[in-house]
């Protein structure tokens, strides 16, 4: 049957069953490192040129569908917030994140 579906609804079903079942299994075995980050870690990867590649690490993971357009505009677009005074700027850290603590942690490369 599953064969018999279109690609989009295949993709959408997948998508679901992931986030529902595969993410919050692994949400609640591991816990994400970015939703209580210390203060060393801050430290750390504040000042490291590259510390973070967009695409590339698991703070998009955190993210509810709902609340990507925060996280699309701010890595997708042109983000003046995150340009000037740091990725994720407070928008991002307030509406997709859930977490004043990753406000302005990054410097993002020009």
């Amino acid at each position: 049957m599953a064969t018999e579906l279109p690609e989009d609804v295949q993709w959408y079903i997948w998508k679901i069953y992931r986030k529902n079942h595969v993410m919050n299994e692994l949400i609640n075995k591991f816990k994400f490192v970015w939703y209580e980050p210390s203060d060393r870690l801050k430290e750390l990867v504040s000042c490291d040129q590259g510390a973070i590649q967009h695409g590339h690490h698991e703070l998009a993971d955190m993210i509810e569908d709902e609340d990507m357009w925060a996280y699309d505009s701010c890595v997708y677009g042109r983000c003046e917030n995150c340009a000037h005074y740091g990725f994720p700027c407070t928008n991002l850290a307030v509406y997709a994140f859930r977490n004043l603590k990753l406000d302005c942690l990054f410097h993002v490369n020009s």
